[in-house]
């Protein structure tokens, strides 16, 4: 396989940059994931090497950067889903197929369907991800403490209303295209993909 080749979803796919686009003289930027910049920074040096190894390590090291921004994201408050966990597993997902690529080029077929498999899965999260049926606004003036989640009498101003956004994470199209590029990988390797995940 040709080291461009293990490229071509993340050239096709780098549209999901959140800055400004980079140039030869601009290093690129990202405003949700910053951590990942170094690393992806590595990636398009490796790339340029055409040395499977070195791109199969960076690949893997800028995965896994995205994949520490989602966690962190996640766990912190205030912080929503769209865009910033499903871009950032869909940024990993992506490194995740360069990844599986590169391992399947050199004959290292076992890690290249776990891999593969779990760029599936990221990707299949975003893909199937849907907005709260419901959204809720809580305020700290009125009657109730300032830190209640109560939503009855006494917490002043809290309220719930029918939230009727069901198109999903903007990122939809992009985690259907790497879904598809994990699919067509495993394929190669004579494993079946993994079964689709149900929208949340």
């Amino acid at each position: 396989m040709r080291p461009q080749s293990l490229l071509c979803v993340a050239v096709a796919l780098g549209a999901l940059a959140a800055a400004r686009p980079a140039t030869a003289d601009t290093p690129p930027a990202d405003t949700i994931c910053p951590r990942a910049v170094p690393k992806v920074v590595a990636f398009n040096e490796a790339a340029t090497s055409k040395d499977v190894a070195k791109i199969t390590a960076a690949a893997r090291s800028a995965a896994e950067a995205y994949q520490l921004c989602a966690s962190d994201a996640q766990v912190a408050k205030g912080v929503a889903v769209e865009p910033t966990v499903n871009y950032d597993k869909t940024r990993a997902a992506q490194f995740m197929v360069v990844e599986g690529r590169a391992l399947a080029a050199t004959g290292n077929a076992t890690d290249a369907v776990a891999v593969l498999k779990n760029a599936r899965h990221l990707a299949d999260d975003v893909f199937g991800w849907q907005p709260e049926s419901q959204t809720w606004h809580a305020s700290s003036t009125g009657g109730g403490p300032s830190n209640s989640d109560d939503a009855g009498p006494s917490s002043g101003g809290n309220s719930a209303a029918r939230n009727a956004d069901r198109n999903g994470s903007r990122y939809r199209e992009a985690a259907k295209a790497i879904r598809s590029a994990a699919d067509d990988e495993l394929a190669k390797l004579g494993a079946p993909a993994a079964a689709p995940a149900k929208p949340n």
